[in-house]
């Protein structure tokens, strides 16, 4: 009697281990090597998106350990997670339930509205969940895996060329998964070829699972503790680039990256999220104030942080110019060129800014006061490859990169306003210092009444510098700001032209594109901007708590907090010999310019910008108790289909026998030990006992207890219960129907 406890007790242990380790481990592996997959489009994707899959893919693994078969079953589960995920962390908003639910078009609209906003969490998650599943399909075999481990390895290491990518932890990752996977297919050839070698070990699971886990985690560790190298080889892509004097873009947008998952909003909803790095090629729609803070900033002057310029207006957006000439900068560079360059250093202050970033996110740029004149140090991001554009003043990176903190110095000029009014934008002779056709570029299909505009609000003026006032002046005080534009006015092609007369609202992009397109059809060269505005300095705040009371520095040095929300756009105009001049066109702001201790007032007073800033704007409005209670009611229904899944797999053998029953209720035990042994051998063909077309139950039977010796005295009461009620000639009764039930049973969980 012992002897047979005991033998049942080893036959589930290693039951267990087969099901976990030889049937369902390597999905898991499967699962880790897609997640390194994904990750090349961080900064492509929205956050939403990767909380939506990674949610999806923790249903999946849950499913896939628990469930050994019912793939049916499994698929279901793993599709109610990618909707429960949607709910959960897809900006949706709820539209009330139909009027009737007799009324078709109700039903429609009701379906329609909810339905999309699904788009393209849902199809990007069953897509993953999808490759997933063919993934740990079809690499069953060695060579599969190995084919494709290496094309996970070669693979990363070409999109690293393209994408803010950090290659080597996944690679890491990409090989411990393939190490692991190599392991499980090992144990499977093991488990065919020599099985009683395969049983003893998996009555010792942790001999087993410690040597392998051991030479794994050493090899991982030793990788990941090595020390870094010079990059020996580039990759053909970027030495082509490099020998041009131009840095390898990366795919993530106009704009660089996107920090907050941000896809443009077509409308009011306010879907998208403020942050530095929105998409450029496309202005228009609303967005929501991400107050999370992203950087501090100690400088010894206030100032606007400047990231990048945008030459080329599209008629939709911005996009950069083509084959800029740029230089190298290592941290220490000094004395960094200006194309033009400038002149006289009269009246030129020193900016120094120490950046501490406050985020763990990839940089396109380096944020700076006006043009930089030294990069100090960098810390973070693997010395990465940087470039400065004397034109653009533009400090980018090769490759968006991860920062701790940088220091940089930057060269302001002060706002002269009465030399400026004496300087034209273009030398009466046309010989400027630059090129300035990119910089007065505006598309065929600008509308006429654009350029009627800006003649009409600038007639008054008699120099280029008050003509660009009274264009500020316009633009701040004649359209409100808004974060939610009503966008449903616009029938213009051209955003300018639906902004200036449909819109009639909007935000810093809006204001400083309508900018730049009205001074260049005055003939003024300008360019667009973007970056951050100050921020906030808290002594500033806490003077203001206490009444203003205290010293206040004329230049504004402090430490000022950037959050996602001041994140913005402004302009610059051209004067020849003067250089580049910021203006700030969008109500409700006013940039910091240091001006001479004795500055003249204008001839063109400039409007009040003393109004609430961005990041003071009022937050988006909570949800509407519908769709609380619509989300609550959807994750109460995941749940409890959860809950129900789970009780299922808990009691499968139960149910299954229940259902046996049920379906064979009509039958004699004869016809029932019949049905019981034929589905107990495909049974045992699934878990791998072989049975060949000319062999008889019986001799089949022995080959199986021949192999398998503890399952042995099973299979042959099993054999002579079938052979009484096939060929006995007579019915057997309950008695004997109940204990071949409980033969094949035993065998099943023992298997």
């Amino acid at each position: 009697m012992n002897s047979i406890v005991a033998t049942a007790r080893r036959g589930r242990e290693s039951a267990r281990w087969r099901r976990f380790v030889l049937e369902r481990l390597h999905r898991l592996f499967a699962l880790l090597l897609v997640l390194q997959w994904i990750q090349c489009f961080k900064g492509y994707w929205w956050s939403e998106t990767y909380h939506v899959i990674y949610g999806s893919l923790a249903v999946y693994a849950a499913t896939e350990l628990l469930i050994s078969r019912a793939i049916a079953g499994r698929l279901a589960i793993q599709l109610a997670g990618v909707f429960l995920s949607v709910v959960a962390f897809a900006p949706m908003q709820w539209h009330g339930w139909p009027v009737s639910w007799r009324q078709l078009e109700e039903v429609r609209r009701f379906i329609v509205w909810h339905g999309e906003q699904f788009h393209p969490f849902a199809e990007l998650a069953v897509g993953v969940l999808l490759v997933t599943h063919v993934l740990a399909a079809w690499a069953a075999t060695r060579n599969r895996a190995i084919a494709v481990l290496l094309a996970s390895v070669v693979t990363m290491a070409a999109v690293d060329s393209y994408f803010p990518y950090e290659l080597w932890p996944h690679i890491a990752l990409a090989v411990l998964a393939g190490l692991g996977w190599l392991v499980v297919i090992h144990l499977q050839g093991l488990r065919e070829r020599h099985y009683d070698s395969w049983a003893a070990l998996a009555e010792r699971p942790f001999e087993l699972a410690l040597p392998a886990a051991l030479v794994i985690g050493i090899l991982i560790l030793l990788g990941v503790l090595m020390p870094r190298a010079p990059v020996l080889l580039e990759d053909p892509y970027t030495l082509w680039m490099e020998a041009q004097n131009k840095s390898v873009p990366g795919m993530a947008g106009e704009g660089g990256y996107l920090i907050n998952g941000s896809s443009s909003s077509s409308g009011g909803s306010g879907s998208s999220k403020s942050g530095y790095g929105r998409n450029d090629s496309q202005i228009g729609g609303g967005f929501q104030f991400d107050y999370s803070p992203v950087m501090q900033v100690t400088t010894s002057q206030k100032s606007y942080w400047r990231g990048e310029t945008k030459a080329v207006y599209t008629g939709k957006g911005w996009a950069d110019r083509k084959g800029m000439q740029t230089e190298p900068v290592e941290p220490g560079s000094k004395n960094l060129p200006l194309d033009p360059p400038r002149t006289q250093k009269e009246g030129v202050r020193e900016v120094v800014q120490t950046m501490t970033m406050l985020r763990k996110d990839r940089y396109p740029v380096l944020f700076a006061a006006g043009p930089a004149s030294e990069v100090e140090e960098i810390n973070g991001g693997n010395n990465p490859k940087l470039f400065w554009n004397p034109e653009e003043w533009e400090l980018r990176f090769q490759r968006p990169t991860p920062l701790e903190s940088y220091t940089v110095v930057s060269e302001v000029q002060e706002l002269d306003e009465n030399r400026l009014r004496e300087t034209p934008a273009v030398p009466k002779d046309g010989q400027a210092s630059i090129d300035l056709d990119p910089y007065l570029q505006l598309p065929d299909s600008l509308p006429q009444r654009v350029r009627d505009l800006a003649r009409q609000t600038t007639k008054q003026a008699t120099n280029d510098y008050d003509r660009l006032k009274l264009l500020e002046s316009y633009l701040q005080t004649t359209y409100p700001y808004t974060n939610t534009p009503d966008t449903s006015k616009q029938r213009s092609s051209d955003v300018v032209d639906a902004f200036l007369f449909e819109i009639k609202e909007g935000y810093c992009d809006y204001y400083s594109t309508a900018f730049v397109v009205m001074a260049r059809s005055l003939g003024i060269p300008t360019r667009w901007v973007k970056g951050y505005t100050s921020g906030s300095n808290p002594a500033d705040e806490e003077r203001a708590r206490y009444g203003g009371v205290g010293n206040v520095d004329p230049d504004g040095a402090g430490t000022y907090t950037v959050r996602n929300a001041d994140a913005h756009s402004w302009a610059e105009a051209y004067f020849e010999g003067y250089g580049w001049v910021p203006f700030e066109p969008t109500a409700g702001f006013s940039i910091p310019v240091p001006k001479p201790k004795e500055a003249v007032a204008p001839s063109v007073a400039p409007a009040d910008t003393a109004e609430t800033p961005e990041e003071e704007a009022p937050r988006a409005a909570a949800g509407d108790w519908r769709k609380t209670a619509a989300i609550a009611a959807a994750s109460a229904g995941a749940i409890a289909l959860l809950a129900l899944s789970a009780f299922a797999v808990l009691k499968r053998r139960k149910l299954l026998a229940s259902w046996r029953t049920f379906r064979h209720r009509g039958d004699t035990p004869n016809q029932r030990i019949v049905r019981e042994m034929e589905s107990l051998v495909r049974f045992m063909q699934r878990k791998g006992f072989k049975r060949h077309p000319h062999e008889t139950l019986r001799e089949t039977v022995e080959s199986w207890g021949g192999r398998a010796q503890t399952l042995k005295p099973d299979l042959e009461g099993a054999l002579k219960q079938f052979e009484a009620a096939r060929y006995g000639g007579g019915n057997v009764d309950e008695e004997a129907y109940r204990r071949f039930s409980q033969t094949a049973e035993r065998i099943r969980k023992a298997l």
